[in-house]
């Protein structure tokens, strides 16, 4: 058998192979968004090829395809979105200038100008007249409290067929006195004290609501931290791109977002000896003159001198520029209304009202004050006065900020779904009830369930990095036993196997960043090693994370030591160790609060402190290390140098958020790695559960898995309770949650489509197709061609799913597929991207050509029985995709054989075709 390399028969003969089987074109690594294109009609339920919209599928594959004037996803905490020089005066600018009426241009965060058929069979505009059933209005009771309370008004209409829609711009509204005046926006104003009504009128409908109306005859004075500092953020003064930048502009610096308003009312009042302020003559307050344009001003106009904005900074001016900071409390929380926002058609609008709620029990109408963004602007926008509008069919958030706190609206636009008639999908366990819920909800039909073959493929991958091989195939397909309980059957047996060990094992060695040049060769066997007798005997995820977190001692007899000594500082410690175990980014709070989130610089300080007293010596035997636990050694505030105490960022039940006098006598990592792994933390079991769900499913319920903030919710909030709680009440055995979701239904649906789950992407209405990993991917090529794997350092046979580390066959195949450095814990490390690069390895590189030619190979074992071509070809579709192959397909891959050099170059040849379709390269 000669050695085949660049495939020189294929070259010659590539017209043959495009006709065998699959209709491949791996010259190309062309995957379409079709996955299942690669099978005949005949081989998908119904008989007809899935034809997707363009947009349907979109795999890892096309990520960097992505069109570069297409919107991007949100920004990721502590990420500014770049804007042009121009971008400070966004939404903030016509808040300033013409508070209540809304902003045409589009917001940050907006699509301004949607895809074409974006808004495709819009409904008429609900800013027009309708006819409603019924009409409701939120608040149902207006208190108006002192002259500057203003408070805004949803209007709710129930159409004929039951359906919702905002008529608050279109509502007229009649007080019954002069005790209040309402604007075109819909706002509230006071005027005189007393009791009145106040009557709504919209759709052809009327409303009545209760308006209470007191101390409007005085104002109270101006507040710098409830009135001022709004008012400095809406405008956008201290925003990353204006003087909220780290090194401020033009000499004048605030903290971001007003995080900090201590500093800037110094800044404000004491920087430049005062002179941004006119005591006797306000309107000539530099902090006045500036933001109107009146003196030359780099920001522009972003202030209008008639609007209530300006008034508010006018009289805080006139009245002293007197701080109230310690004095009164900032706001505790927001309330959102209407709580979800559900959107029947693309183009169709709700306006929002956000409530402050503050310590004292008082509230404050924030709607013009707060700061909006979209999650996906591409499925809904968000103005700056708080109206979100539907571009096209999808679920999206809107992230609402005010001064430091954060609330969150889902936005789901339902789009045409004419001819839709529910029909669940069997449930196996809880997960298909939610499931199906949600789908429901959102009208969307679950695909059919996969065949066996194509489940057996699919389990193996997901459990143990590795296909079946022909043997297992055959006896599965033969096994008479039901389908449902045959699987099951197997899902056991795979859990139970070594291949599920090492595979874990590697998943493991990925995220607690097992790499010699971190810890060194011995530590890194050592730390693997420990990680697989871990898996071997299934340990508890809280015990074996609370023994990583508060290890002590030999880094070659106590090996999960080694996890500290890849991160060294206090502070890398603590951002590895939040965004690992609890799925928090607690990083961008390092130079100041976080700006869309609620984590603080005291916060990140206060955690890193339980490392503070953690060090690393020399042990007595060669590159041996210590890590101990010193009496001293604190973490100190860059602000001001002080010393900050070990704290937690939030209480769980019996762990206080506050300092922890009670770890004097312990380990301070004891005690975090207790609060850390507590059923009762928010997070732990949370974040495990949504990354398990990732494997199995291609994507978490909350996505990234290590980016869980209140700007990325869940996509189905119920069913990831409902795995939290599951594995908490099962002592966090990770088996059992795997084994769970792998006998679910929603687990065991196809990559096939219909008309109405083909543009799901989060609702696992189907499968999606996920690239095997580089070490599943080398795995499976020698398990295919059966080469004997071989990596130098390692002992002959062992597979790249057991390698120790990254260090090994490094710049090769493996790195060239995206294998981890280890470098951080983030997923992201790992890539599942598509290169020219790794097409031309596939297509003529030495790994498939080499592994297809070995002597010892599965051609070459196959080619000594003198087989028959039919058994060739089940052999080699056995060995690759995991199936055999269609009457059609068997018929045009024996007329390739036939017409072949050799029975051994024409198998040589299908198999490196079957290796470079989708069928192969995707777990599907």
């Amino acid at each position: 058998m000669r050695k085949n390399t660049g495939r020189r028969k294929t070259r010659d003969s590539i017209a043959g192979i495009a006709a065998i089987a699959l209709a491949f074109a791996p010259a190309l690594f062309r995957v379409e968004r079709a996955f299942a294109d690669d099978l005949p009609a005949a081989s998908k339920p119904g008989g007809d090829p899935a034809k997707p919209k363009p947009d349907a599928a979109k795999d890892s594959t096309k990520a960097a395809a992505t069109k570069p004037n297409e919107p991007k996803a949100a920004a990721q905490p502590g990420e500014s979105a770049k804007p042009k020089p121009d971008a400070a005066k966004d939404s903030t600018k016509d808040a300033a200038t013409k508070p209540n009426e809304p902003k045409a241009a589009a917001q940050p965060g907006e699509s301004a100008k949607p895809k074409p058929d974006a808004t495709k069979n819009q409904p008429v505009s609900t800013k027009t007249h309708v006819n409603a059933t019924s009409i409701v209005v939120f608040p149902p009771k207006i208190v108006l409290t002192g002259p500057r309370d203003a408070r805004r008004l949803i209007v709710t209409g129930t159409l004929a067929d039951g359906s919702r829609v905002d008529l608050t711009s279109t509502a007229d509204y009649e007080p019954s006195g002069d005790g209040c005046t309402v604007d075109s926006a819909g706002f509230l104003h006071a005027k005189k004290n007393g009791v009145f009504t106040l009557t709504i009128r919209a759709g052809g409908r009327s409303a009545e609501i209760p308006v209470i109306v007191q101390k409007s005859e005085h104002a109270e004075p101006v507040s710098f931290i409830r009135d001022v500092m709004p008012v400095i953020s809406r405008v956008g003064c201290n925003a990353g791109t204006c003087h909220g930048s780290a090194k401020g502009k033009k000499g004048f610096k605030l903290s971001l977002r007003g995080y900090d308003p201590d500093f800037d009312y110094l800044q404000l009042v004491d920087d430049l000896a005062g002179r941004r302020f006119n005591r006797s003559a306000p309107e000539q307050s530099l902090m006045l003159l500036k933001p109107t344009a009146s003196v030359p001003h780099e920001g522009g106009y972003v202030l209008d001198p008639d609007s209530p904005a300006y008034a508010i900074l006018r009289d805080w001016i006139a009245e002293g520029v007197r701080s109230d900071s310690g004095k009164v409390a900032r706001v505790a929380s927001l309330e959102v209304y209407p709580p979800t926002i559900d959107l029947s058609m693309p183009g169709q609008s709700q306006q929002m009202v956000v409530f402050a709620h503050y310590p004292d029990g008082s509230t404050r109408d924030v709607t013009l004050d707060a700061i909006y963004s979209s999650s996906v602007p591409d499925i809904a926008t968000v103005s700056s006065t708080g109206e979100a509008t539907g571009v096209r069919r999808g679920e999206a958030s809107i992230l609402i900020r005010y001064e430091g706190v954060f609330g969150v609206d889902n936005v789901t636009v339902m789009g045409d779904r004419t001819g839709f008639v529910w029909s669940p999908m069997p449930e196996y366990n809880y997960i298909d009830k939610f499931v199906n819920k949600k789908l429901e909800k959102v009208k969307i039909l679950p695909s059919p369930e996969c065949g066996d073959a194509e489940f057996l493929r699919r389990v193996s991958l997901d459990l143990t990095g590795l296909p079946p091989t022909p043997e297992r195939i055959r006896a599965f397909l033969a096994d008479s036993t039901d389908s449902r309980t045959k699987r099951d059957r197997v899902i056991d047996e795979l859990i139970a196997s070594p291949e599920f060990t090492a595979h874990w094992t590697h998943k493991w060695a990925d995220l607690f960043q097992v790499n010699r040049k971190l810890m060194g060769e011995k530590e890194t066997w050592a730390f693997v090693r420990w990680i697989e007798e871990a898996v071997a005997k299934n340990a508890p995820y809280d015990e074996m994370v609370r023994t990583i977190v508060a290890a002590r001692g030999s880094s070659y007899d106590n090996p999960p030591v080694n996890y500290f000594r890849a991160s060294k500082e206090p502070s890398v410690a603590l951002e590895n160790a939040t965004q690992l175990f609890l799925g928090v980014r607690f990083s961008c709070n390092k130079c100041h609060d976080h700006p869309f989130e609620r984590w603080t610089q005291g916060q990140y300080y206060g955690m890193a402190a339980f490392w503070g007293r953690t060090a690393v010596k020399n042990g007595s035997r060669p590159g041996e290390q210590i890590v101990y636990d010193r009496n001293e050694g604190e973490v100190t505030h860059p602000k001001d140098g002080r010393v900050v105490p070990p704290r937690f960022p939030y209480e769980v039940p019996n762990k206080k958020a506050g300092e922890q006098s009670s770890i004097a006598d312990e380990s301070r990592r004891a005690a975090l790695a207790d609060w850390l792994t507590s059923a009762e933390n928010p997070y732990f079991a949370r974040s495990i559960a949504n990354r398990i769900w990732s494997y199995f499913l291609g994507k978490g319920i909350i996505d990234p898995v290590d980016d869980i903030r209140s700007g990325n919710p869940p996509s189905n909030p119920e069913l990831l309770d409902a795995l939290e709680k599951d594995l908490i009440a099962h002592r966090f055995d990770l088996r059992y949650l795997m084994r769970t979701i792998a006998r679910s239904r929603t687990y065991r649906a196809s990559i096939v489509v219909n008309k109405f789950n083909e543009d799901d992407t989060s609702n696992f209405s189907h499968a999606t197709p996920r690239r095997l990993t580089a070490e599943e991917l080398m795995d499976a090529i020698d398990l295919a061609t059966g080469k004997r794997p071989r990596f130098a350092g390692v002992p002959e046979g062992f597979r790249a799913d057991q390698l120790p580390d990254s260090q090994i066959a490094a710049g090769g195949f493996l790195d060239l597929f995206g294998r981890p450095p280890r470098e951080t814990p983030c997923e992201c490390e790992r890539s599942s991207e598509v290169s020219l690069s790794q097409a031309l390895n596939l297509v003529n590189g030495p790994t498939i050509a080499d592994a297809l030619v070995d002597p010892n190979g599965r051609i070459a074992k196959l080619m000594l029985k003198n087989p028959d071509d039919k058994t060739i070809v089940d052999e080699m579709y056995l060995a690759a995709i995991g199936r055999f192959p269609t009457e059609a397909e068997l018929a045009k891959a024996r007329d390739y054989l036939a017409h072949a050099g050799s029975k051994a170059e024409g198998a040589q040849d299908l198999l490196w075709a079957l290796i470079n379709s989708p069928a192969f390269l995707f777990n599907r």
